[in-house]
This record gives structure tokens, C-alpha cells and sequence, in this order.
């Protein structure tokens, strides 16, 4: 099985052999775990540098976050070598400039998917109102309240199908209860990516309690109605929309309902799309500067200068 060290931690190499480590989206600044794989990383590749592009880190206040890792924040400005290129939301930004150094917000690295691959498969013939629900160890969201939104949604559009996503197999249960509940096709991920992906550019609209479903959905142009339970998902919605979500634990069906119409609005949709567009830039910029080091263009040291001078993103007006 695939550890989120090995997921999260990548090794680069240029031409001439020099060496970086990427540490790209995933909630992993200013815990202490996280440091020490880095650490671990960096002496293992021999690595020149640490470039981070798009990871976050919990909220002070977020207890649920940081009950479940500690967080050591001493042990990242001793960190050797780090270009810092930008951060995943303005929740991470103020972490970052309170115990370890300012930044910019260039968004979640998944937001540039659909940009790389190329889908497979046409529209489906009825509009799919798509549902994630999940975290760990599992939904902190009544499945009711969800389920009879939904519902309330689908009575106005009786032509909709609804499609439950199920992210990680920690979600079976609570998946296979809401597909009962609303009469919906369950697809699960499998470990096929692009086929997950493309089920969900399928929907016309998406609840997603998973960060990464909710994440999907806006790269993809999906309206997207966030169900937050912890701070990184106000932090990646924030870099979309510069709000916090509405929805958190404990929304009743009728603030879900009122979510869902907001999210369907053309209005809320040209803001997201916005939003979107202009982190894909910041992210591809970061993408062109990997590039550039690895065809030997620029060096490590000069990838490092450049992050120190990055210019403030999207929600810096």
C-alpha cells in the first residue's frame, strides 16, 4: 500500500544530476511527523532543496486536526534548503507567516488535473447530482440532513440522477446508506484516478464532505457545495471563494438546501470559475520553474531565491 509519505514526498532529479524534494498539497506543514519525514527525504536523496507547492497546515483552532498529529512548528524553521512557492489557502498563509515565514496562496495542486489529462468519456445523458460523504473515521455530517436536502433538491428536478461517491473504503458504510437512501448508483474509488475524476466531472452538482471531492469538483466546473469538518477545508474553500464554507458539522437539511441553491446560482459559478482559473496560473508558474531546473536552466539555489521573492496571490486584494 502506498503511505502518505510516499504519496505526498517526491524526489526530483536534473539533468546534471542535482537533486529537490517536492512536497506538494496534502495537510502536512508544521506537524512534527511531517518534519521528520522531509528531514528523512532530504538526506536520503542527498537533495539540494525542499520545494513545497500547495500543501497546507491545520488552523491553530482546529482541534480536531491537531488531535490527530502534533504539530511542531520548531522543527520546520530548521528545515535546511526550502523554497516555500505558496500555500494551499489563507488559513495556511497566517500559520505560515505567525511561526514560520510568509507566503503566497497558489491553491491545492489538484486543481490542475483536468488541465493535464485528458477526460474519456461524453456527458451523460440526465444532469447527476453527485454525494461524497466521508472523513476519518467516518461522516461527522447526519446522513439524514444530507440525504433529505438532496431530496428536496431532486422534488424540483425530478430529471437529475444522483451519483454517491465513495472516496476511501472507510466511507463503504456511510456510502452504501446514502445510495439507499436517495436510490443512487455507488461508485467507489478503486485506485483508478482518472476514472474517479471523470465521474465527477459527470455531475451537474456535488456535495462533498472529502476535501479532495470538493477540491474535483470546482477544478472541474462542477457546482460544488462544501461540507466542512475541519480547517482545511475552510482553507481550500477560502482560496476559492474568500469565504468560509456555511455548511459545517451539525447543517440541517434546510442550510444544506439553501447551500445547494446558492452553489447552482450562474453568478456563484462565474466567481468560482474565476477564482479557479487564476490559481491554475499561480500553480502552472510553479510548475514552469520545476521545469525549468530540470532542464538545467536555473539551479536549486535559484529556485529557493525565486520563492523568497514570490509575489502575493490571489486573495492578497
Amino acid at each position: 500500500m502506498v503511505t502518505a509519505s510516499q504519496f505526498l514526498l517526491h524526489s526530483l532529479r536534473r539533468i546534471d544530476t542535482e537533486r529537490i524534494v517536492l512536497l506538494g498539497g496534502g495537510t502536512t506543514i508544521g506537524f512534527q511527523n511531517w518534519a521528520k519525514h522531509t528531514r528523512l527525504a532530504l538526506a536520503y536523496y542527498s537533495a539540494q532543496a525542499l520545494v513545497v507547492a500547495g500543501a497546507g497546515a491545520a488552523a491553530s483552532h482546529d482541534t480536531f486536526a491537531l488531535n490527530l498529529q502534533s504539530s511542531d512548528w520548531r522543527a520546520w524553521r530548521n528545515l535546511p534548503h526550502v523554497a516555500l512557492f505558496g500555500v494551499r489557502g489563507p488559513l495556511t498563509q497566517k500559520e505560515c507567516a505567525h511561526h514560520w515565514r510568509t507566503t503566497s496562496v497558489i491553491g491545492d495542486p489538484a486543481l490542475l488535473y483536468p488541465l493535464c489529462v485528458r477526460r474519456q468519456r461524453p456527458q451523460p445523458a440526465r444532469p447527476v447530482v453527485g454525494v461524497c460523504l466521508g472523513a476519518s473515521p467516518t461522516s461527522r455530517f447526519d446522513i439524514g440532513a444530507v440525504a433529505d436536502a438532496v431530496s428536496a433538491h431532486l422534488a424540483h428536478h425530478p430529471d437529475h440522477a444522483v451519483r454517491v461517491l465513495q472516496l476511501s473504503r472507510e466511507d463503504s458504510d456511510v456510502a452504501r446508506e446514502l445510495a439507499s437512501r436517495l436510490d443512487g448508483t455507488l461508485v467507489a474509488f478503486e485506485g483508478d484516478v482518472q476514472t474517479i475524476m471523470e465521474s465527477i466531472a459527470e455531475c451537474s452538482l456535488l456535495l462533498s464532505e472529502r476535501l479532495h471531492g470538493a477540491v474535483a469538483g470546482v477544478a472541474c466546473g462542477v457546482a460544488t457545495v462544501p461540507l466542512a469538518y475541519a480547517s482545511k477545508c475552510d482553507d481550500f474553500w477560502m482560496s476559492i471563494t474568500g469565504e468560509a464554507p456555511v455548511l459545517h458539522v451539525g447543517a440541517t437539511s434546510g442550510q444544506i438546501l439553501e447551500e445547494i441553491q446558492r452553489a447552482t446560482r450562474p453568478e456563484r459559478a462565474a466567481v468560482v470559475a474565476q477564482r479557479v482559473h487564476a490559481l491554475q496560473q499561480d500553480l502552472l508558474h510553479a510548475v514552469d520553474l520545476l521545469r525549468q531546473w530540470q532542464e538545467g536552466h536555473i539551479s536549486s539555489q535559484e529556485l529557493i531565491a525565486l520563492s523568497r521573492h514570490a509575489t502575493p496571490a490571489v486573495l492578497q486584494s
